[in-house]
């Protein structure tokens, strides 16, 4: 899979309109989100494709020219977005195979001491340069971990372990043959 660009908008939409004493605003999911285009029809590990409120939003005033000139994007749940040479129109349910994707973050890192974490959402894999973390570190460092996991998530570990996330009091074992999505992952050294 081939990165092609990473755009970082720094904007987020604030409007409101007050009519006959209702105020009208934007959704708070209402802003431009961080994005990467990539080669392919899938989002590398951590990623997830922009939503379609999310590619509305973050191109909604600007425009895409950041976009390459020519180029359809899958976005999320089978949909596509134009580049340019088509004013970033939105295509539902578009069945084609298309050369791009439009992915945002689906990752948090966080430090323990020295030590970098990630806890990724969906896929079940690291990113890159990361691995999952072993059962002696979250056996150690478990109430720390569990904070990043998600209040009722359940994150895969090395070795085929999880942990859970706060809602399930912070348990952790060392084998679990639950389908699990998420990870918690340690930057290799």
């Amino acid at each position: 899979m081939k990165y092609i660009s990473h755009m970082k908008p720094m904007r987020t939409l604030i409007c409101s309109l007050v009519v006959g004493g209702i105020s009208l605003s934007a959704p708070a999911e209402a802003q431009a989100v961080e994005f990467g285009v990539y080669e392919g029809e899938t989002c590398p590990a951590g990623y997830t494709p922009l939503t379609i409120a999310d590619a509305f939003w973050t191109f909604a005033f600007t425009g895409c020219n950041e976009l390459p000139y020519s180029g359809v994007f899958r976005i999320a749940d089978g949909n596509s977005m134009d580049g340019p040479w088509n004013n970033c129109q939105q295509n539902a349910e578009d069945t084609r195979e298309l050369d791009y994707i439009l992915c945002k973050p689906n990752y948090e890192l966080f430090d323990i001491g020295e030590t970098t974490f990630a806890a990724v959402r969906g896929g079940g894999q690291c990113l890159e340069g990361f691995e999952h973390v072993d059962f002696a570190t979250v056996s150690a460092y478990s109430a720390e971990i569990c904070t990043h996991v998600g209040y009722w998530g359940i994150a895969r570990i090395a070795g085929g372990g999880s942990i859970d996330g706060p809602g399930y009091g912070c348990g952790f074992r060392a084998t679990d043959s639950r389908e699990l999505g998420d990870s918690i992952c340690v930057e290799i050294e």
